[in-house]
């Protein structure tokens, strides 16, 4: 399975792009175990965002971060991601005024971190550690304790 991260605004703190490329170096790491084939991250506009929902396959799976989405235990949501035969989930996380209506209502899965709002930054460290621990839940690895 395939996972691009799709984010709008830039890191404001190097300490926070340094977290977060902690937790991307593990999650590529997993590419041996062939749970993550190809770990992807982008930044880009409300437009390009548009362009990569109007080329959506029958295989992808989008999600897009909001606090009014739905939440999920890491089971949960490792069940979500590993237990499914998406070919590529793609992550959409907005920026100061958040994702478009059209983003949400083209999403799969509409999905909460928290009912408090974060940082596009903490978001994305936050999501990328829960994919990491989600990976580590489906493997069997001791990272996911119970």
């Amino acid at each position: 399975m395939n996972i691009d991260l799709i984010y709008q605004d830039k890191f404001k703190f190097n300490h926070e792009k340094k977290l977060f490329e902690k937790y991307k170096n593990r999650i590529e790491a997993l590419k041996e175990n062939k749970i993550i084939n190809h770990f992807k991250e982008v930044q880009c506009s409300n437009k390009k965002i548009s362009e990569i929902i109007k080329n959506k396959k029958k295989s992808d799976f989008f999600i897009s971060l909001d606090e009014t989405g739905k939440t999920f235990t890491s089971k949960e949501f490792s069940n979500l991601i590993f237990n499914n035969n998406f070919k590529k989930i793609v992550f959409f996380i907005g920026g100061t005024d958040g994702l478009t209506e059209m983003t949400l209502d083209q999403s799969d899965q509409i999905l909460s971190l928290s009912k408090m709002t974060f940082t596009h930054s903490f978001a994305a460290i936050i999501l990328l550690e829960q994919i990491y621990r989600s990976a580590t839940i489906k493997i069997n690895h001791p990272y996911h304790r119970n």
